[in-house]
């Protein structure tokens, strides 16, 4: 990552809408985690996305933030797909 890189401080910054800050505000989010600071700017351009991540740590809402923003854009019935591998452990 570059050193001089500016650090990314709120939700707004990345492109969030008003209206899912405040819910984020709601939920304890003040700020984005990195994987939603990697993830969001692209997932708004309307880019698809891998992301890897440990457990807890904002995939959930690096990926619904920009499916709820666009969604409340342009509603439509069906818009995105999300795979969650599972893991079946012995």
């Amino acid at each position: 990552m570059e050193e001089d890189k500016e650090e990314v401080k709120s939700f707004k910054d990345l492109g969030v809408c008003d209206q899912l800050i405040e819910a984020c505000d709601s939920l304890g989010w003040k700020h984005p985690s990195k994987i939603q600071a990697e993830a969001i700017p692209h997932a708004l351009e309307g880019k698809d996305l891998i992301g890897l991540a440990q457990t807890g740590s904002g995939k959930t809402g690096a990926f619904a933030l920009p499916i709820l923003q666009a969604l409340s854009e342009t509603p439509q019935a069906f818009f995105a797909c999300v795979l969650s591998p599972t893991r079946f452990v012995i």
